[in-house]
C-alpha cells in the first residue's frame, strides 16, 4: 500500500509541476505593459502563443485593435504599424513605431484620433473611450 500511495504522490507532484510550468509559459508568452504618459498598452501577437494570451487579457483592457492586411482573399496579422494616437486637444498620447498585430489599450475616458500607417497606407479612426467599457478596432490594409 505504501508503493501506491508513494506513486499516486509523485503524480500529484509532478502534475503540480507541469501546471506550475504551463502557467509560467503563458505568463512569459504575455508581453509587458508599456506607460506613456497617461497611456498603458500592451504590444504584439506574433506567434499563436503570444497572440492567445493577448486575447486572454483582452477582456480587462478598454480598447483593442487588430492589424490586418487582406493578402489572396484572406486577412492576415501584420507588424510594423506606426500608431499615432491624439487626444482632442491635439496632443499626442500613444506614439508606437513597431505595432501589431494586436494591441491593447488603457487610456483616461474621451475622444481620440488613431493614425496607423502600414507600409505607407494611412488609416484614421476616432475613437471614444469610456470606462468599465471595452471596444474592439480593427484596421484591414488591402
Amino acid at each position: 500500500m505504501g508503493r501506491l500511495k508513494d506513486a499516486g504522490l509523485g503524480a500529484a507532484i509532478a502534475a503540480a509541476v507541469l501546471m506550475a510550468d504551463a502557467g509560467l509559459a503563458q505568463a512569459m508568452a504575455a508581453p509587458r505593459p508599456v506607460t506613456q504618459g497617461e497611456a498603458t498598452w500592451v504590444n504584439g501577437g506574433i506567434g499563436k502563443t503570444e497572440a492567445e494570451a493577448i486575447r486572454r487579457m483582452a477582456p480587462e483592457w478598454p480598447l483593442q485593435m487588430t492589424f490586418l492586411e487582406r493578402h489572396q482573399g484572406r486577412d492576415e496579422f501584420v507588424a510594423g504599424v506606426k500608431l499615432l494616437i491624439t487626444a482632442e486637444d491635439g496632443r499626442t498620447v500613444v506614439d508606437v513605431r513597431d505595432g501589431g498585430p494586436l494591441l491593447l489599450l488603457k487610456l483616461p475616458g474621451g475622444h481620440y484620433t488613431v493614425r496607423a500607417d502600414y507600409d505607407g497606407h494611412v488609416e484614421t479612426r476616432r475613437i471614444d473611450v469610456a470606462a468599465g467599457r471595452h471596444d474592439a478596432v480593427a484596421f484591414l490594409w488591402s
